[in-house]
């Protein structure tokens, strides 16, 4: 495992954060490239994506507080302290389409559109966000008597948070795995599902019912509640959102669709031709 890449001067590259940051990158440009491809309006695009990252970090800040309210009561300053690190995925989730959607209505742009733009960035969002803590530790899982007892990649000699290696359930690579089963789904309900602002919410679903079931893995402490710990019953509450989004915008009728730059070029092209 790498932790950290190096350092220049007095900036430490840590793998999470550089690889968190690759995310985001990646993200904000399909979102460019979509704008670009969409209806040529590329900067008001990556506006909204802005406006969802700042969201996505506010709500992933304020409910990891909330899951860790014990510690946090405490030391409310530490709150706002985002560079501690700790941030929840489910809040994330939240609070960036709160925000898109508010940034949507803000900037005149079709919600259905950026959800399906969305579709395509959630899969590498949580591959990354997996790798980082397989390098740093995060979410590692529990521990295990012996490897002999598992398949290679099913449990391995990992570190925690702390940094003790021991033998412990792979929950990490499972995170990697679910990753790339999400940007399949992404990829083939691109070609398949033609029903504008569908495509976000299987995906969310089905990586909200894959973290559901990664977290019996999980070896961290958290506030149990019966038998589930209390991010899996977030999770389930994420998964209850998508089916509920999924259903409103199945039901409601398609607005006119904008004309795309691609179209209005070949639009342009045929007058320039009939001449």
């Amino acid at each position: 495992m790498l932790p950290e890449y190096g350092q220049i001067g007095p900036l430490t590259f840590r793998t999470y954060t550089v690889l968190l940051d690759i995310a985001v990158l990646l993200g904000l440009a399909l979102l460019v490239w979509q704008g670009h491809r969409r209806d040529a309006r590329p900067l008001a695009w990556l506006d909204t994506g802005l406006a969802a990252l700042v969201g996505g970090i506010i709500g992933a800040r304020l409910v990891h507080a909330a899951i860790h309210w014990e510690y946090f009561s405490e030391h409310p300053i530490e709150i706002a302290e985002v560079w501690r690190g700790g941030l929840s995925w489910q809040g994330a989730v939240v609070g960036g389409l709160l925000a898109l959607f508010v940034a949507a209505r803000i900037s005149r742009l079709d919600w259905r559109d950026l959800t399906d733009a969305v579709a395509l960035v959630l899969p590498f969002g949580a591959m990354l966000a997996y790798a980082g803590c397989l390098a740093s530790g995060c979410s590692a899982g529990r521990e295990v008597a012996t490897l002999a007892d598992y398949p290679p990649l099913v449990a391995a000699e990992l570190p925690d948070i702390y940094g003790l290696v021991v033998p412990r359930l792979a929950s990490q690579v499972y995170g990697l795995a679910l990753g790339l089963v999400l940007l399949g789904l992404a990829w083939a309900l691109r070609r398949w599902l033609t029903v504008p602002g569908l495509r976000l919410w299987p995906v969310l679903a089905l990586l909200a019912f894959g973290v559901f079931g990664i977290g019996f893995t999980l070896g961290s402490d958290i506030l149990m509640l019966g038998s589930l710990r209390l991010d899996q019953l977030l999770d389930l509450l994420v998964a209850a959102l998508a089916g509920v989004m999924g259903a409103v915008a199945a039901w409601m009728p398609a607005p006119p669709r904008p004309t795309r730059r691609a179209d209005l070029l070949t639009s342009q092209q045929g007058v320039r031709h009939a001449d």
